[in-house]
């Protein structure tokens, strides 16, 4: 036991010494606030640019309603809330009538599509001469043609004017109150709250809370992607650096000091430590961060409780060791890179496979999918502890087989890796094959 935590001491003091972990520390965080940061840079890069556009309205009544609500958009929302700099582009429409009243309705729209093509209009809108109408028959076109499909705020925004306009129509037409209509058909917000309980000592009945979709959801998502994230960015390097000692000859050296078994041990202890302390290092910092701002529903401070944590370092531990004695024995059984790359794929493929489910998973923690995976041994780490975080947790016998399948699976794993770290690490010179794998798994 004391040659296998030198050799944990040595690789882990190896790894985090290292400037690859100092920026791989920095740049974990950054890539998982990239998209807010993004977000906060296109803020501040708003694209201003006057929208020209074209409308043919043959219902020729309802082409004032967009130019009134384009005009008021224009004077009051283009600007921030000091008046200053404007942040929203302006959108101009235009009336259009063909130059010959008999061209046909393809002249008209091959006309206004050179136009968006040479880029004097950035698109035009079509309204059917019928659109008005209750009925389900006649012209009845509405349609944005434009070359910048992408661009959605300019359409969205006509089809909840022109909408707006043609249903104050229609009402009219009904004799309707327009707004005793909208009033009548005015939705109630539902909320979603907990359930109500009784306080055993006191016995007084505690009213349910509302919760937190960011608690119950985000929390709970974060923290397995973390997992995921601690385990993939340490298991290939433990295999590229089982592959690059032997490939060196680090290895016979090694080797002639401590037994296979116990540099392997050795090796998946020292991944452990690395990975247990960038999650105290990203956790600790979220925690840090929520602590600190005021906003936070109090619900997420319980949804990161110690014990939820204490599950989460005993998940990542049973997931690095099964996918780093599986990718320790692979580099030791590969003499080349490439067989290398080769080898690990269908490793690689097993590892990501809980996160083709997040979402099921996520929508349906109780579902028999859900359930299925979380007893699979392989899937069990991520899975059972995504169940476990999201409300309202998993049955006690399911998460005690859950656990009892999973360590027995991560004790056969390393025994198995052992044994082909027994022969891979001094053989040299072969191409390996998942059939010769299994041979020296099953060798005495």
């Amino acid at each position: 036991m004391s040659k296998i935590l030198t050799v944990t001491r040595a690789e882990y003091v190896k790894a985090t010494r290292s400037k690859a972990f100092v920026i791989g520390v920095l740049l974990t965080p950054l890539l998982f606030s990239g998209s807010i940061v993004a977000m906060a840079i296109s803020k501040k890069t708003v694209d201003v640019e006057e929208r020209r556009f074209a409308v043919v309205d043959r219902t020729g009544a309802l082409y004032a309603a967009v130019e009134d609500a384009a005009e008021e958009r224009n004077a009051t929302a283009l600007r921030d809330e000091s008046g200053e700099k404007q942040v929203l582009p302006a959108w101009v429409p235009s009336a259009y009538a063909p130059d010959d009243a008999a061209a046909s309705d393809d002249d008209v729209l091959l006309e206004l599509s050179e136009r968006v093509e040479s880029k004097d209009l950035a698109g035009f809108l079509v309204i059917g001469a019928d659109i008005v109408s209750t009925g389900t028959g006649g012209d009845r076109e509405f349609s944005w043609h434009t070359k910048t499909p992408t661009y959605k705020d300019l359409p969205r925004w006509l089809e909840r004017v022109v909408n707006g306009r043609v249903r104050a129509e229609r009402f009219a037409a009904a004799e309707l109150d327009e707004q005793l209509v909208e009033t009548l058909s005015r939705e109630a917000d539902l909320r979603t709250v907990g359930l109500t309980e009784r306080d055993e000592e006191t016995g007084e009945v505690i009213a349910a809370e509302e919760e937190s979709d960011f608690a119950n959801l985000l929390v709970p998502a974060a923290l397995a992607l973390m997992m995921f994230m601690l385990v993939i960015m340490s298991v290939p390097a433990l295999m590229n650096n089982v592959l690059e000692e032997k490939m060196q000859k680090i290895a016979e050296v090694l080797v002639s000091s401590v037994t296979p078994f116990e540099l392997l041990m050795g090796k998946l202890f020292s991944a452990v430590c690395v990975s247990l302390t960038l999650g105290v290092l990203y956790v600790g910092g979220a925690l840090l961060f929520v602590h600190n701002v005021d906003d936070i529903p109090p619900q997420v401070l319980d949804a990161i409780g110690p014990g939820i944590l204490a599950w989460f370092a005993f998940f990542l531990l049973l997931a690095l060791l099964i996918f780093g004695s599986m990718f320790s024995a692979l580099g030791s059984a590969c003499s080349e890179l490439q067989d290398a790359q080769t080898m690990m794929m269908p490793a690689m493929i097993l590892m990501m496979l809980p996160m083709f489910f997040l979402g099921p998973v996520i929508e349906n923690p109780g579902g028999s999918l859900a359930t299925t995976l979380s007893l699979v041994p392989p899937f069990t780490p991520l899975v059972m502890f995504l169940r476990m975080a999201i409300p309202p947790g998993v049955e006690w016998w399911q998460l005690g087989l859950a656990v009892v399948l999973t360590t027995g699976f991560t004790v056969l794993c390393v025994m198995a890796s052992a044994k082909i770290f027994r022969i891979g690490i001094l053989s040299a010179g072969q191409t390996p094959n998942y059939r010769k794998l299994v041979g020296w798994v099953l060798s005495k």
